[in-house]
C-alpha cells in the first residue's frame, strides 16, 4: 500500500506540473540539455543531447540543493543508482541492479576522467564536496573507451579548475549531529594571463551515528575507541595554463583517513537499537595520494589531440601495506565533416601492491609476494551525422594481467602454512558498441545503443576463487529519450541486459565460501524516468527506476538476482521565496529487495524504507550564506545493507544488518569572495 500511494503522489506531481507548464519558465532545463560531458564516447566533450546513452549529471548547483555532505548523498535518487557501504569499508556504486559484487568492481569511478578504482581504489566521500564542480553517471556505458570493470557504467567526479580571476576564495564551517564538525577553505588566483593557480583544504571529524567498539580483538589485543572520532583531511592544488587552443592541467590531492569502524547487528540487535556497536570493531587508516595531468591541443582545423595520465599511491597504516599505480590515455580526433569525426584512443595502466607486514610461514619469517596488474588496450570511434541522425560505432581489444598470491591456511589450527604465486592473462577482452541519435527538434533526442561491456576478476577475488576463470561479458540494450517541453526536461530509458559469467562471492554453502562465476545467464529488464519542472519560484523533481532482474539458467534459474530492490523513487521540491532564500525537501523510497549475498532466495525480501531530507538557506549581498537542515527528517529505521549466513553453528542461518544513519541535525555558514 505504501508504495502505490506513493507512486500515485509521483504522478499526480508530474501530471500537475505538466498542467502547470504555462507558468514562468527558467533556463535550468534547457542548461541540462546543453551540458557538456567528458564521460561518454569520448573525452574531448559533447553535449548530452547529442549522446546515444542514458546520461544523468549533478552540477554543484544540484548538489547544493540537495544539502549533500558527501559524494554517497548526492548520488542518492538518481534513477538506477545505488550506494552501498559497510562500516569499515569504501562506498560502493551499483548500477542498474548489478547487486553487492558489481558495486565493488563493476563500476569505472573515475576521478577528472582518470580511473581509481583498479589496485588503488578511491574512497568517493573523501573527496571535499566543496571542491566537485559536477558528477557525470553514466549507466551501461563506457566500455569502450573505459574497458575492463565498466560493465554497470561509468561515474566521472570532475573536481573544480583553477579559474582565471586575480582572487576569489570561500570558507566553509558546518557543524552536525553526533559531534560532527566540517571545515573547507578555498583560495585561487591567476598568476598571469595564462596560468592559474587555486588550492583547497578541509578536515571533517565525527563520533558518526553508531556506537564505538572496545574490547579484545582475536589476538587477545585490547582496544577501546569509545573516545575516539573519525576524521577526514584532505589538500587539492589545481593549476591550469591556458595554450593558443589548448591548456595544460594539473591537479593533486592528498587525503588522510582515520575511520572506526564497527560490524552488523543480529535482527533483535537491530529492533531494539540500531545505534549500538556491532559483532565487531575496528580502525582503518590510511594516507592517498593523486596526481592528475592532462594536455589538449587543437593542432589544426581537424585534429585535436588529448592526453591525460595520473600517479596514485594509497598507504594503508593499519594493515602494511602500499599500493601504486600509473595510468596514461592519449586519443587523436579527425573531424572529416560537420559533426562527424573518428577518434583513435589508447590507454595502458600497472599498478603494484606491496606487503610490508611480516608473516610466518610454517615457522619461517617473511613478506607475500607483490600483487600486480597491468591492462593495454587500444580503441576505435567513429561518429557519423546525416541531417539530424548521428550513428556511432566503437571498438575496444584489451589485455590485463595479473600477478598474485593464495594463501593456504590449516583447516585445524588456521596456521598460514603456504603462499602460492599465481597470475592470470585475459587477452581477448574486446568491447564494442552501436549507436543511432535521432534529434527530432531542437531541444529533444531519442536513442538506441547497444554495448558488449566486460570484467575480469578482480586481484582480491581471484585469491579466492573457485572453478575456471572466465571474463564476464554483459550486452546492453538500451532506448531513450530527452528532451524539454514547456516548463519540463525529461530524461528517460527502457533497458534489456543479458549477463553471462557473472563474478560475484557466493555464500550458499555454509562450509565453503567462494568468489566464481555466476553458474547460468541472468537477464535485466528495467525503465528510468527523470523529470524536473521548472517554475519561477518551484522547482519540483521526480526519479523513477525499475529493474527485474531475474536469473534465466543454472543452478538459480528463476531466482531473483539477490541484494537489487525493484522499485527506487525520489520526489523533490525546492521553493525560492526570493533570490537569496530558499526551502529544499526530498523524499527517497526503496522497494524490498533479497541480501546482498541470498542467490537463491532462501530468507525472503525486506528492508523497503521511505526517507525524508529538508534544507534551508539565506545568502546576503557580501557573499556570505547560512544554511541547515535535517537528514531522514521522521528518524526511519532501515538498514544501509542486509547480508546473510547460512552457517550451521551458533545462532544458524538468519540474516544480518549494517544499520543506516538516523535523524542527524546541521548548520553552518559558506563566505565567498
Amino acid at each position: 500500500m505504501k508504495k502505490k500511494l506513493l507512486l500515485a503522489s509521483i504522478l499526480a506531481s508530474s501530471f500537475s506540473s505538466f498542467a502547470m507548464g504555462g507558468g514562468k519558465e527558467n533556463n535550468i532545463p534547457i542548461e541540462k540539455l546543453n551540458e557538456t560531458v567528458i564521460t561518454t564516447t569520448e573525452a574531448f566533450g559533447t553535449k548530452t543531447r547529442e549522446t546515444a546513452k542514458n546520461i544523468q549529471v549533478l552540477t554543484a548547483r544540484d548538489i547544493k540543493l540537495k544539502g549533500a555532505a558527501t559524494v554517497q548523498e548526492a548520488l542518492k535518487g538518481i534513477p538506477g543508482v545505488i550506494v552501498r557501504k559497510y562500516d569499515g569499508g569504501m562506498a560502493n556504486i551499483d548500477l542498474r541492479g548489478g547487486g553487492d559484487a558489481v558495486s565493488f568492481s563493476g563500476t569505472t569511478l573515475l576521478l577528472d576522467g582518470v580511473p581509481m578504482n583498479g589496485l588503488v581504489k578511491l574512497d568517493i566521500n573523501s573527496i571535499a564536496i566543496d571542491d566537485i564542480d559536477r558528477i557525470e553517471i553514466i549507466q551501461g556505458g563506457g566500455a569502450v573507451v573505459y574497458g575492463d570493470g565498466s560493465t554497470g557504467g561509468v561515474v566521472n567526479i570532475i573536481t573544480k579548475a583553477a579559474q582565471n580571476k586575480t582572487n576569489y576564495g570561500s570558507i566553509n564551517l558546518e557543524l552536525a549531529s553526533w559531534k560532527t564538525k566540517k571545515a573547507n577553505l578555498t583560495y585561487g588566483t591567476n598568476l598571469t594571463d595564462r596560468f592559474s593557480v587555486a588550492a583547497s583544504y578541509s578536515n571533517t571529524t565525527s563520533m558518526e551515528y553508531r556506537e564505538r567498539g572496545y574490547g579484545t580483538n582475536y589476538l587477545g589485543e585490547k582496544f577501546d575507541y569509545r573516545n575516539r572520532k573519525d576524521e577526514k583531511e584532505s589538500i587539492m592544488l589545481r593549476t591550469k595554463y591556458e595554450l593558443k587552443d589548448g591548456a595544460i592541467d594539473l591537479r593533486y590531492s592528498h587525503t588522510e583517513n582515520i575511520d572506526i569502524y564497527t560490524g552488523y547487528l543480529e535482527k533483535k540487535e537491530f529492533d531494539k537499537n540500531p545505534r549500538q556497536k556491532g559483532q565487531y570493531s575496528g580502525l582503518i587508516e590510511n594516507k592517498i595520494d593523486i596526481w592528475n595531468l592532462s594536455f589538449n591541443k587543437k593542432l589544426t582545423d581537424k585534429f585535436d589531440f588529448l592526453v591525460y595520465g595520473g600517479y596514485s599511491k594509497d598507504k594503508s597504516i593499519n594493515q602494511k601495506q602500499e599500493t601504486k599505480e600509473y595510468f596514461i590515455k592519449p586519443e587523436l580526433k579527425y573531424n572529416y565533416a560537420k559533426d562527424s569525426y573518428i577518434i583513435v584512443g589508447g590507454d595502458y595502466r600497472k599498478g603494484e601492491r606491496e606487503f610490508k607486514k611480516i608473516l610466518d610461514v610454517n615457522g619461517v619469517l617473511g613478506k607475500a609476494p607483490n600483487d600486480e596488474r597491468k591492462s593495454k588496450a587500444i580503441y576505435l570511434l567513429n561518429k557519423t551525422s546525416f541531417g539530424n541522425f548521428q550513428f556511432t560505432q566503437g571498438y575496444r581489444r584489451e589485455k590485463v594481467e595479473y600477478k598474485y598470491s593464495e594463501k593456504k591456511y590449516n583447516p585445524m589450527t588456521w596456521a598460514l602454512e603456504k603462499i602460492v604465486p599465481k597470475g592470470n592473462d585475459y587477452s581477448n577482452n574486446n568491447s564494442f558498441e552501436l549507436g543511432i541519435n535521432y534529434l527530432y527538434s531542437s531541444t529533444g533526442n531519442t536513442y538506441f545503443n547497444y554495448t558488449r561491456a566486460t570484467r575480469t576478476p578482480t586481484i582480491g577475488e581471484a585469491g579466492a576463487w573457485h572453478g575456471e576463470y572466465k571474463t564476464q561479458k554483459n550486452d546492453i540494450f538500451e532506448i531513450g529519450l530527452r528532451d524539454y517541453y514547456k516548463n519540463t526536461f525529461i530524461n528517460t530509458s527502457i533497458f534489456y541486459i543479458n549477463s553471462e559469467n557473472e563474478v560475484y562471492y557466493d555464500k550458499t554453502d555454509p562450509n565453503y565460501s567462494k568468489n566464481r562465476n555466476f553458474d547460468g545467464k541472468v537477464r535485466r529488464t528495467g525503465a528510468q524516468l527523470s523529470l524536473i519542472h521548472d517554475f519561477n519560484k518551484l522547482t519540483l523533481r521526480e526519479n523513477i527506476s525499475y529493474i527485474n532482474p531475474k536469473v534465466k539458467t543454472g543452478q538459480y534459474k528463476g531466482k531473483e538476482f539477490a541484494g537489487v530492490p525493484k522499485w527506487i523513487f525520489n520526489l523533490g521540491a525546492t521553493y525560492k521565496f526570493t533570490d537569496k532564500f530558499l526551502i529544499n525537501a526530498d523524499m527517497y523510497y526503496q522497494s524490498k529487495a533479497y541480501a546482498v549475498d541470498d542467490f537463491d532466495n532462501y530468507h525472503g525480501r525486506g528492508n523497503d524504507y521511505l526517507t525524508v531530507d529538508t534544507n534551508i538557506s539565506y545568502s546576503f549581498d557580501n557573499g556570505l550564506e547560512i544554511y541547515g537542515g535535517i537528514k531522514n527528517l521522521f528518524d526511519e529505521k532501515y538498514a544501509s545493507s542486509i547480508t546473510s549466513t547460512r552457517t550451521s553453528w551458533g545462532a544458524g542461518a538468519r540474516k544480518v544488518y549494517y544499520p543506516a544513519d538516523g535523524r542527524s541535525f546541521y548548520t553552518g555558514f559558506k563566505y565567498k569572495f
